[in-house]
């Protein structure tokens, strides 16, 4: 039992750790979130209007727990309805579980708030909407690593010690060490460009 209250706990930490060096990484880099959203067309007035919205205009400590309390499965809500926390329809999926005051404690999904740059349309939403692609991708990527590997590791274990079985070593720590994003452009240009010109 302890193992598994341990588990949750370094579970839990890391995932709070995440969460915080994410948000307070987006805040520390150059740009506008407001603007980013209003394009060219933003104006003062319209500025304003969206960071009162998205609760852009207060101080970066309560940005913070704003952000906390969107992503915690519980969490406290505001019944004014000027404020950023109100539980409006359509923005929080939510079940009351008591009030307190003038703020309501609530069961809810966490909300991942709204994107950038797709006016309107829920993170959550843009999600769902790339899952199935992503369980694809993902799906044929363990497939094609799993089949590659066997046959790699068969030849290396008939070839030990051999030339051939240094340059799978050699080629497999390379897959191992290039960065993701750069492994995925050059398969990009190989599948895309250079077999099609071949």
């Amino acid at each position: 039992m302890s193992y598994l209250i341990n588990k949750i706990t370094y579970a839990f930490l890391t995932l709070f750790g995440v969460v915080t060096v994410i948000f307070f990484l987006f805040n520390v880099l150059p740009g506008d979130p407001a603007q980013m959203m209003l394009g060219q067309n933003e104006d003062s007035e319209q500025l304003a209007i969206v960071k009162q919205k998205y609760g852009f205009d207060k101080p970066v400590s309560t940005q913070y727990f704003y952000y906390l309390n969107d992503l915690s499965p519980i969490s406290f809500h505001c019944n004014q309805k000027e404020d950023y926390t109100f539980l409006r329809d359509g923005k929080y999926s939510a079940a009351n579980l008591f009030t307190i005051g003038n703020t309501t404690i609530v069961l809810k999904f966490p909300y991942l708030r709204e994107s950038f740059t797709k006016q309107g349309k829920k993170v959550s939403q843009v999600l769902a909407e790339t899952l199935p692609n992503t369980f694809v991708l993902a799906v044929s990527a363990i497939v094609i690593a799993m089949i590659l590997g066997i046959i790699l590791g068969i030849v290396s274990a008939l070839y030990k010690d051999q030339w051939i079985d240094k340059t799978i070593q050699i080629f497999s720590t390379l897959g191992m060490s290039v960065p993701s994003f750069f492994s995925a452009i050059l398969f990009a240009w190989f599948f895309g460009f250079f077999t099609r010109i071949h």
